[in-house]
């Protein structure tokens, strides 16, 4: 039998309502509670490559995840492996985390099991995989019931401890501290850190009552271009029924269903919309509008403010709440329709106008896009995607070509001269717009054994020539 850990947190409150109610439980009811989550609860391992400026190395990952049962579900922390699997605003040069090419779940008994990652999701940074139909009946289910906390109730976190230590997890004893409403619903725990991030939340009766996820998020390099990032937020328990609907809809690479408005935002707050003589609650201001985009096929401009959703205030006066009018539209879906109430602020006044949008598809990411990789030439390409037309201000309709995603240190591609991040526009004069037309031109070129190779390549925003010398053997 696993004998349990159980800290109890030494908040001044949690001492003061536990004398008060004079509920402690006894270690035996607590060793029962450890036993019935331990169960549930795996460790989840990971091998993942991870590309910086066109340069790879292998990661690996070692987190607390949790088995939900419906169709062999598990959750995990993906914070690490959430980097560049979502949209964002990232240009060339930003670390991005590829799907992890294994995914080990190992349980309580110790038994291992692969499973097939799923995804990552951008605002609350859970990971979801799925392990498969033949051992799904192997590890017990996560006991799973509406729970509405109270302020002042006793609950217990659950997190994991270092590897190869005997429990593998670590119980913590506190209280619901406070009930956070907005921006969005929130149970608080008291001096929870991010470092508690995925712990599960255990009712005194054993049940699994939700896990810590970051609240909100205050900005960050994704956050305006109407994506989320969770570094740097408080956390709290995520409430029931919100983390049962992220299990009925888990994200997946390569499906891009999530609605999609295409702005550059920040929150309208009260000295703003006052110098405007505004009488609104708080609103969106759009500080860019992204070309080729649904804003722009709408009419939005640069400087409009969005003060009424579908006829429903928007309530957001801190750039902290834009998680909330983000989500917002990312859960609407593809082709939903928007009505939003325009505030259009001109000379000295402000014209208000009702403006009907049509949310497009989230523009597939680059640890998306299809990859090419030569070994001849020991470089990866891939195709070029929303972010590095959007970073660099191209035109998709003028620039077509793959972007140089790997080099290989030494390699033919490298030593010639080609440099991550560049546009390959052509190949010996041959146009290539995707990876999947570079392997082509490439299996040519090896067939042919030329001894140079000629690529035309868009870079520093003009055209260049780089003549690479091969080597066949």
């Amino acid at each position: 039998m696993n004998r349990f850990v159980l800290v109890t947190f030494t908040f001044a409150a949690l001492w003061a309502a536990s004398a008060a109610s004079g509920e402690d439980k006894s270690i035996a009811d607590q060793q029962k509670i450890y036993e019935k989550i331990d169960r549930a609860l795996v460790t989840v391992e990971y091998n993942a490559k991870m590309t910086f400026m066109g340069q790879s190395e292998d990661i690996e990952g070692r987190v607390m995840g949790i088995y939900t049962g419906p169709d062999g579900m598990i959750i995990f922390d993906g914070a690490t492996l959430g980097t560049g699997l979502g949209i964002g605003d990232e240009s060339f040069g930003s670390p991005r985390v590829e799907k992890p090419r294994t995914l080990k779940v190992i349980d309580y008994r110790d038994r291992e099991f692969e499973a097939e990652f799923i995804g990552v999701d951008q605002y609350s940074s859970i990971a979801f995989g799925r392990l498969p139909d033949s051992v799904r009946d192997e590890i017990e289910t996560a006991d799973f019931g509406k729970t509405d906390l109270k302020l002042g109730e006793e609950v217990f976190v659950f997190w994991m401890l270092p590897e190869n230590y005997r429990p593998r997890f670590q119980m913590a004893r506190t209280i619901i501290t406070g009930i956070l409403d907005k921006p969005e619903k929130h149970f608080l725990t008291g001096e929870l850190t991010q470092d508690f991030i995925m712990a599960p939340v255990v009712t005194k009766e054993g049940r699994l009552a939700g896990i810590i996820t970051p609240v909100a998020h205050s900005g960050g390099s994704y956050s305006r271009y109407d994506y989320g990032t969770i570094f740097g937020n408080p956390v709290g328990i995520m409430p029931h029924d919100r983390f049962i609907e992220l299990l009925a809809k888990p994200p997946a690479p390569g499906e891009f269903k999530r609605g999609w408005l295409g702005i550059a935002l920040q929150a309208l707050d009260p000295e703003i919309a006052e110098f405007w003589g505004i009488d609104v609650s708080g609103g969106i201001i759009v500080s860019d509008v992204i070309p080729y985009t649904p804003a722009e096929k709408a009419g939005l401009k640069k400087g409009d403010f969005l003060v009424e959703l579908d006829g429903e205030p928007l309530d957001i006066k801190k750039d902290a709440n834009l998680t909330v009018f983000q989500k917002m539209i990312s859960e609407r879906g593809t082709g939903s329709e928007l009505n939003v109430t325009v505030i259009r602020p001109e000379d000295e006044k402000a014209e208000t106008l009702y403006v009907s949008i049509t949310l497009g598809e989230t523009p597939i990411a680059p640890g998306d896009a299809p990859t090419y990789e030569d070994k001849n030439f020991d470089l990866t390409v891939r195709d070029m995607v929303f972010s590095d037309y959007n970073a660099d201000n191209l035109d998709p309709d003028e620039i077509k070509g793959v972007i140089v995603d790997r080099l290989e240190p030494g390699g033919w591609a490298a030593v010639g001269g080609l440099r991550p991040g560049d546009i390959i526009t052509t190949i010996n004069g041959g146009a290539v717009s995707s990876a999947d037309e570079s392997r082509g031109i490439f299996t040519e070129i090896e067939k042919g054994k030329k001894r140079e190779v000629v690529f035309m390549v868009w870079r520093n925003h003009r055209t260049q020539f780089v003549n690479v010398k091969t080597h066949w053997k």
